[in-house]
């Protein structure tokens, strides 16, 4: 249906007036400018009618582009149901409120958040006594275990400081809690003693072939698995790579020549016999799950030259263990050998 175009009878559009109206030709008011637009604003009224000592409500102020003027007596807006408004005189009406004035108050109160004030909530269960309303079901509060928690109204339990590690982590309603950390709190102190104790062992010890303090040096010990003496770790390889010497007098020890298969790398001195046996235990079943690097790059037409003996891994492609044979005897080649061959 399309609007009529007079605009007889209706309101003139102020939003047309001041050229920001969206509805177009769908607006219910009067889109003609020879009728006269109330250009006064709302809110200017607003706050007029609620109160006439109340502040105006209009947010712009002086830059509305609306006027802020008092409407003529016969456009004030009427009581509604025919009440009639009596104006109270100004005596009897309530004092305004003197609000602060803004800035920094040393001496207001601290703020509370709405979640604080707010009681906690209780489940159904806990409320019908299935469940214990205790403080043994409130886990410790991680900030106090490091000495880090400053909140006074903290919801979490303050733990205890236990006298072993120092820490604020036993909780002083759960008596099952407090046995389980007393159990490891124990057992890592006993490892912590044995690593002091281990460590204790190799302070003085210096290496047989360079003379220098092995601890100091921050260096590894080179544990030899038939003797006792003490080398660190880069001197005693060294020393079983050289060529000059025959394999028996290389594979042997340099100050006693008791022979060892292997040397046991290890940050800490192993003396005691029944130590150094778990050690070198542990050193074999970590060096079979290597694989042999003659068996990793394929296998040679020699095989790997230690056989059965080796420590490593010998795993073929396919995946199966190769047992291998026993060690042979190496000759040293001779010329003669080259020469009644051909």
């Amino acid at each position: 249906m399309p609007r009529d175009t007079t605009g007889a009878g209706r309101t003139a559009c102020r939003y047309f007036a001041s050229g920001c109206c969206t509805q177009g030709d769908r607006c219910a008011y009067s889109h003609d400018r020879s009728s006269p637009a109330d250009l006064v604003c709302r809110y200017y009224q607003r706050g007029r009618y609620v109160c006439s000592l109340a502040p105006r409500v209009c947010s712009y102020g002086t830059a509305c582009r609306y006027d802020h003027v008092r409407p003529k007596k016969d456009q004030e807006p009427q009581p509604v149901n025919g009440a009639v408004l009596t104006q109270k005189p100004l005596s009897s009406l309530p004092k305004p409120m003197k609000l602060p004035k803004p800035g920094l108050n040393a001496d207001a109160a601290e703020f509370v958040p709405s979640w604080k004030r707010s009681a906690p909530g209780t489940s159904y269960a806990a409320a019908a006594g299935a469940v214990e309303s205790d403080s043994t079901i409130l886990p410790l509060c991680p900030y106090f275990e490091v000495g880090e928690c400053t909140n006074k109204q903290c919801q979490f339990v303050h733990g205890l400081v236990c006298d072993m590690c120092s820490k604020a982590c036993i909780h002083p309603y759960d008596e099952k809690q407090q046995k389980m950390h007393f159990v490891e709190c124990l057992k890592q102190h006993e490892m912590a003693m044995e690593q002091a104790f281990a460590e204790a062992k190799g302070e003085g010890k210096c290496c047989g072939i360079c003379m220098e303090n092995i601890m100091e040096k921050s260096l590894r010990f080179g544990i030899l698995e038939g003797c006792r003496h003490c080398f660190c770790l880069d001197c005693i390889r060294e020393w079983r790579r050289n060529q000059t010497f025959e394999t028996e007098v290389v594979r042997s020890c340099p100050e006693c020549r008791q022979h060892s298969n292997f040397v046991i790398p290890s940050t800490l001195w192993v003396e005691d016999d029944e130590e150094k046996r778990v050690l070198c235990d542990v050193y074999r079943d970590n060096m079979a799950q290597k694989q042999c690097k003659y068996y990793k790059e394929g296998v040679s037409a020699e095989g790997c030259p230690f056989g059965n003996k080796c420590f490593y891994k010998h795993q073929l492609p396919d995946g199966s263990i190769d047992p291998g044979e026993e060690p042979h005897a190496r000759r040293k080649p001779h010329l003669s050998d080259f020469l009644f061959n051909r």
